[in-house]
C-alpha cells in the first residue's frame, strides 16, 4: 500500500511548479512515511490505515495546486513587477509622458467627481442626510415659495406618519460684536428641535432647549459654527456662556455646533445660529404671527423607507386641511425635494457638473487610448524579445499577464498623479463663484468616496490601454519576428493600422467635446450679451443696515435721505439710489400677492408679484426706460399718496385695453396708485421669460437694510472712500459692506454658463491636444515605417510635394473619418445638454462648422513635421534603411 502511494505522490509532482517540485516532493514523501509508521504501531484496522495513508496523498496534491496556482502566479507577478519597473526606469520620457497623459484624464475625473458629490449633499456635517428634504409651497405659477411661521406650526403638529418632525430655518445677516471687534457675518434663525432633528451634537456647550422655543424675544441666545469659532474666535472653549453683541442686543453664546455642521441651507455657510424666537431682534418687524408672510425654508426628515413621493402625497393632504381650515384663498400646495435640486439653480448646477464628469471621463478614454498607442510602438520594438520568450516556453497568457503588470505600474503613477491634482482640482469650484454677499461653499474635498472612484478609474484605466497591446503582443511569429526586418513588414503594418484605428477614436471624441465646448462658450456669449433691462454698468454698490444702530422708520427715512444727498454731491457720481435686493443676485426678489382695480381674476388665478423697495430716482439711476409716467420722486415719503411704477408685463396682462397710469395696486393691505411704467428686465435670472414686477417707494414701504447704488463717470472704486466718509460722518455705528461694483454683481447671472464653458472648453482643449498627439504618432511611424518606400519613390521622380501630400493624405484621412465619426456622436450626445443651453441649439451649424475648422487645422499642423521629414530624407539613407 505504501508503495503504490509513494508511486503516486511521484505522479503528482508535476502539478508542484518546477521551482518548488524537488522540496515539495521530499517533504511530502517524508510525510507520507512518517504517517504509514505512525498507522503501523497504532496497529490500526487496515481500511482505516488506508483511508488515512490516501487522505495524506490528497493533501499533498492540494498543496502543490496551491503552490501552481498561488505562490507560483504570485512569483511570476513578482519578477513582472520588477521587470515593468526596470523598462520605465530606463526610459523615463515614455514614462513621464504615459503618466502625465493619465495623471491629467484621472485627476479631472476625481475633481469633478468630488464637485458632483457637493453638489449631491450640499448639507454636510448631518446624521441621515439622505433622508432630508426641502419643504416648498406651490401656486400654479410658483413651486418654490418659501413658507410663513403659522403654517410651519401647522405642519409639525399635523405632520404624517411618514415625517419624523419639520424643523424652520431662514438666512439672515448677522451684526456680531466681540468686545470690541465688530463683524457682519450670516447666519440661521432656526426652531427649537432645529439641532436635535437634524441630529447634530454641539461640540462645545448645548444647542437649544425647548422653552426657548415658545416665548417670543424670551431667549436671547446664540450657537456659533464650529469653523466661526475655530477661525474667528481662536477654538475659545470659554467663549461658551459669555455675551456677545447681536445687531445691537446681547445675546448669551450658549454652544459651538459640531465640525462640518453649516446648517441646513443647500451650498449655504451659516455662521451662527439663533432660536426663532428671536426673530424680531435680527430682522425688521414680527413675523411671527403673520400667516401671509412667507420668509422659511423648512426641511423634513423622513421615516426611514419612505419614498419622497409617499411623504409628499401625505404632507399634500395636510397642507389642504391648512389652507381650508385657514380659509386661505387661491390655489396652492406643497412641494418636497432632496436638497440637490431644491432649487432651478440647484438643479441646474449638478446637470453640468454632471456633464463636465462625463466630458471628463472622455478625456481620460482619449488619454487612454494614447497610452495604448505608445505601447503599441513600444510592442513593434520587443517583437524578437516576445517571439524569444515563447520559444522558451512562455504562453500566451503569460505574456499577456507580463504586458498587463508593465501597464498597471504606469496606472499606478498616473493614478497617484491624479489623485494629487485632484487634491488641488477639488477646491477650484469654488473660484467659480461670482463675487456675492451669501456666503456660497461649494468647496469640494477628496474623501473615501472620491479616492474609491479614483482607484476604480485606475484599475480600469488598466484594462482600456493595457488590453489591446497586451493581445497585440502576445500574437508573434517565431518564424518572422526572428528574420531580419523585411520579413517584419507585414505585423508592423497590422499595428499602424490598428494605431490608426485608435488615434480614429481620439479624434471621434475629441470632436464631440469640441462641439460641446464651442455650444456652452456660445451659450456664455448669448447669455452675457441678453440686455438685462438696464443700461448702467459704471456703478458702485454697498449695503448699508440700520437695524443694529437701533434706526426705526421715522429715523431710518431720515437718515436714509440725508445720505443719498450727500452721496448725490461726492466727486465722480452721476446719480445714486438704493434697492433692497438687486436684480440678477443670488438673494432673489421679494414676492407678494396683489389686486388691480378694474380686473377681475380668472377662477385659480394666482395674483402675485415680485416687487422692489427703491430709492427715489433709481430708473434713472439704472438706466431703465420709463415707457410712460414717471421715477420714484424725492415726494415719495411717508404721509403722502402711495404709489407704485409698474412694468410693461404687469402693465400688458392686468390693464389691457386701459390706461395703466392713474390705475390703483392693493398691495399689503395698502392701495397704491400707478404713477409709471417702466421697462421689462431680467430680476431673478438672465434667461427668464418677462414676468411682473413693481417698484415701491423705500420710504413708503421702510426697511432697515438697503444697497446704495452710484452710477459714476470713472472707475466705480475710486467713490468708495467718499461713501464710507459720508456714513460715518451721520453715524459711525452705521457700517459699509459688501461693496462691489456693478460689473462684479452682474456676474452672478453668468455664473452658470462661465462655470460650464470654463470647464468644458479646458478639457475640450486637452481633448484635442492629445488626439493630435496620436495623430502626430502615427502619422511619424508610418513615415518611418515607409523609409525604403519614400526612398525609391523619390529615386523614381517623385518631387518634395508629392511626398507631403502623401504623408499629409494618410493623416487627413485618419482625421475625416474621425470628424465624421465624431460629428455624428455630437448630433445625437448634444441633445442631451439642451436644458443647459441659452440662444443656441444643440444642432447649432456655426459650432459644428467651426469644429470642422479647429480640427483641419489642428489635423494639418499634427501631420506637416511628419510629412515635412519625409519629404527631406535623402534618397539614399532611405533604401538602406533597415
Amino acid at each position: 500500500m505504501l508503495r503504490v502511494l509513494l508511486r503516486a505522490l511521484l505522479a503528482l509532482r508535476r502539478l508542484a511548479p518546477a521551482s518548488r517540485r524537488r522540496d515539495w516532493y521530499r517533504q511530502w514523501r517524508a510525510d507520507v512515511w512518517h504517517e504509514s509508521q505512525w498507522v503501523s504501531r497504532a496497529q490500526s484496522p487496515q481500511p482505516q490505515a488506508a483511508t488515512a495513508l490516501a487522505a495524506k496523498v490528497a493533501g499533498a496534491a492540494r498543496h502543490a495546486l496551491w503552490l501552481r496556482f498561488y505562490v507560483r502566479r504570485l512569483e511570476m507577478i513578482s519578477h513582472d513587477l520588477r521587470y515593468g519597473w526596470r523598462l520605465m526606469v530606463r526610459r523615463p520620457g515614455f514614462t513621464a509622458i504615459a503618466i502625465l497623459m493619465l495623471g491629467i484624464g484621472i485627476g479631472a475625473s476625481v475633481s469633478i467627481f468630488s464637485w458632483l458629490q457637493t453638489a449631491l449633499q450640499p448639507i454636510p456635517g448631518v446624521a441621515n442626510r439622505d433622508r432630508l428634504v426641502m419643504l416648498f409651497g406651490t401656486t400654479p405659477t410658483r413651486n418654490a415659495q418659501s413658507t410663513s411661521y403659522p403654517d410651519l406650526v401647522d405642519y409639525r403638529e399635523r405632520r404624517p406618519a411618514s415625517i419624523v418632525d419639520i424643523a424652520g430655518q431662514s438666512f439672515v445677516p448677522l451684526n456680531v460684536t466681540i468686545g470690541s471687534s465688530p463683524r457682519r457675518i450670516y447666519g440661521l434663525i432656526v426652531t427649537g428641535n432645529y439641532f436635535d432633528m437634524l441630529g447634530v451634537r454641539p461640540a462645545v456647550g448645548r444647542g437649544f432647549r425647548p422653552d426657548e422655543d415658545r416665548v417670543p424675544g424670551q431667549a436671547p441666545v446664540i450657537v456659533f459654527s464650529e469653523r466661526f469659532w475655530r477661525g474667528q474666535l481662536g477654538a475659545d472653549p470659554g467663549i461658551v456662556g459669555k455675551v456677545v453683541t447681536v445687531n445691537n442686543r446681547p445675546f448669551t453664546v450658549v454652544g459651538i455646533a459640531a465640525p462640518g455642521f453649516r446648517g441646513a441651507m443647500p451650498s449655504l455657510r451659516a455662521d451662527a445660529f439663533v432660536p426663532m424666537m428671536m426673530q424680531a431682534a435680527v430682522t425688521a418687524g414680527d413675523r411671527l404671527a403673520a400667516r401671509d408672510q412667507l420668509w422659511l425654508q423648512p426641511v423634513a426628515k423622513l421615516v426611514p423607507g419612505v419614498t419622497v413621493e409617499q411623504a409628499q402625497s401625505d404632507m399634500r393632504r395636510v397642507a389642504q386641511q391648512v389652507r381650508a381650515d385657514h380659509a386661505v384663498p387661491g390655489e396652492g400646495s406643497i412641494r418636497l425635494s432632496e436638497p440637490w435640486r431644491a432649487s432651478d439653480a440647484s438643479a441646474t448646477i449638478t446637470a453640468i457638473i454632471g456633464a463636465q464628469l462625463g466630458v471628463a471621463l472622455i478625456v481620460l478614454l482619449i488619454a487612454c487610448a494614447n497610452v495604448a498607442s505608445l505601447l503599441l510602438a513600444r510592442a513593434a520594438g520587443r517583437q524578437k524579445e516576445t517571439a524569444v520568450r515563447l520559444s522558451l516556453g512562455a504562453g500566451r497568457l503569460r505574456l499577456i499577464q507580463q504586458v498587463l503588470v508593465e501597464s498597471s505600474l504606469l496606472a499606478v503613477g498616473g493614478g497617484l498623479a491624479g489623485v494629487a491634482l485632484a487634491y488641488w482640482g477639488a477646491g477650484l469650484i469654488q473660484r467659480f463663484v461670482p463675487p456675492t454677499p451669501l456666503p456660497i461653499d461649494l468647496a469640494a474635498s477628496l474623501d473615501g468616496r472620491a479616492l474609491a472612484f479614483a482607484f476604480g478609474l485606475t484599475t480600469l484605466s488598466v484594462f482600456v490601454f493595457g488590453m489591446v497591446p497586451a493581445l497585440q503582443g502576445s500574437y508573434s511569429s517565431l518564424v518572422t519576428s526572428l528574420k531580419d526586418s523585411a520579413a517584419s513588414v507585414t505585423s508592423s503594418r497590422s499595428r499602424t493600422r490598428l494605431r490608426s484605428g485608435i488615434v480614429v477614436a481620439q479624434v471621434a471624441l475629441s470632436v464631440l467635446l469640441v462641439v460641446c465646448a464651442v455650444l456652452f462658450l456660445r451659450t456664455l456669449r448669448n447669455a452675457s450679451a441678453i440686455d438685462p433691462g438696464f443700461s448702467t454698468r459704471t456703478a458702485l454698490l454697498a449695503t448699508v443696515d440700520l437695524l443694529p444702530a437701533g434706526y426705526e422708520r421715522d429715523r431710518g427715512t431720515v437718515f436714509m435721505r440725508t445720505l443719498l444727498t450727500r452721496l448725490r454731491g461726492l466727486p465722480g457720481v452721476e446719480s445714486v439710489s438704493t434697492i433692497r435686493r438687486m436684480p440678477l443676485g443670488l438673494t432673489g426678489t421679494s414676492n407678494a400677492s396683489f389686486e388691480v382695480a378694474g380686473y377681475a381674476p380668472a377662477p385659480g388665478e394666482e395674483m402675485s408679484t415680485d416687487f422692489s423697495n427703491v430709492g427715489s430716482g433709481y430708473l434713472g439711476t439704472m438706466g431703465i426706460r420709463l415707457m410712460e409716467g414717471r421715477d420714484i420722486a424725492d415726494g415719495d415719503v411717508p404721509g403722502a399718496r402711495d404709489i407704485v411704477v409698474i412694468n410693461e408685463t404687469l402693465a400688458r396682462r392686468y390693464f389691457a385695453g386701459r390706461p395703466a397710469l392713474g390705475g390703483q395696486l392693493k398691495l399689503v393691505g395698502r392701495t397704491l396708485d400707478v404713477v409709471g411704467v417702466a421697462r421689462d428686465g431680467k430680476y431673478s435670472t438672465i434667461s427668464e421669460a418677462p414676468r411682473p414686477m413693481i417698484y415701491v417707494p423705500a420710504p413708503q414701504f421702510f426697511v432697515s437694510d438697503a444697497t446704495l447704488v452710484l452710477a459714476t463717470t470713472g472707475d466705480p472704486l475710486s467713490v468708495l472712500p467718499g461713501v464710507q466718509a459720508a456714513v460715518r460722518e451721520l453715524d459711525p455705528n452705521v457700517p459699509v459692506f459688501e461693496v462691489r461694483t456693478l460689473a462684479e454683481h452682474l456676474e452672478t447671472a453668468t455664473f452658470l454658463q462661465r462655470t460650464a464653458a470654463s470647464v468644458v472648453t479646458g478639457l475640450g482643449l486637452v481633448a484635442l491636444l492629445l488626439a493630435s498627439i496620436g495623430l502626430y504618432g502615427v502619422t511619424a511611424g508610418s513615415v518611418a515605417l515607409r523609409t525604403p518606400e519614400i526612398g525609391m519613390r523619390v529615386a523614381l521622380g517623385a518631387s518634395r510635394r508629392d511626398i507631403v501630400r502623401l504623408i499629409l493624405g494618410q493623416g487627413v484621412r485618419i482625421a475625416v473619418l474621425g470628424l465624421a465619426i465624431g460629428l455624428g456622436l455630437a448630433v445625437a450626445v448634444t441633445r442631451l445638454l439642451a436644458g443647459l443651453l441659452v440662444g443656441v441649439t444643440p444642432t447649432d451649424a456655426a459650432s459644428y462648422m467651426l469644429t470642422v475648422v479647429v480640427l483641419a487645422l489642428v489635423a494639418i499642423t499634427a501631420t506637416a513635421l511628419p510629412a515635412r521629414r519625409a519629404a527631406t530624407m535623402d534618397p539614399l539613407t532611405a533604401l538602406r534603411h533597415d
